[in-house]
């Protein structure tokens, strides 16, 4: 685990970059034959996202 010194900020940049993800993830499966694959990762992502789970950051 990592101790920093302001939790939700990182917890934010961490969100912020898996919704970056789940759209990449997204727009990969609009373009490749691996539909199910790609629109599992992005549900994947969007649902850590949401709910803020991250078991690296100590709180």
């Amino acid at each position: 685990m990592f101790k920093v010194r302001d939790p939700q900020r990182t917890l934010r940049a961490i969100a912020l970059f898996r919704y970056g993800l789940a759209s990449l993830f997204l727009l990969l499966a609009s373009f490749h034959e691996e539909k199910l694959l790609f629109l599992g990762l992005a549900v994947l992502a969007l649902v850590m996202a949401r709910t803020g789970f991250c078991p690296v950051i100590r709180r």
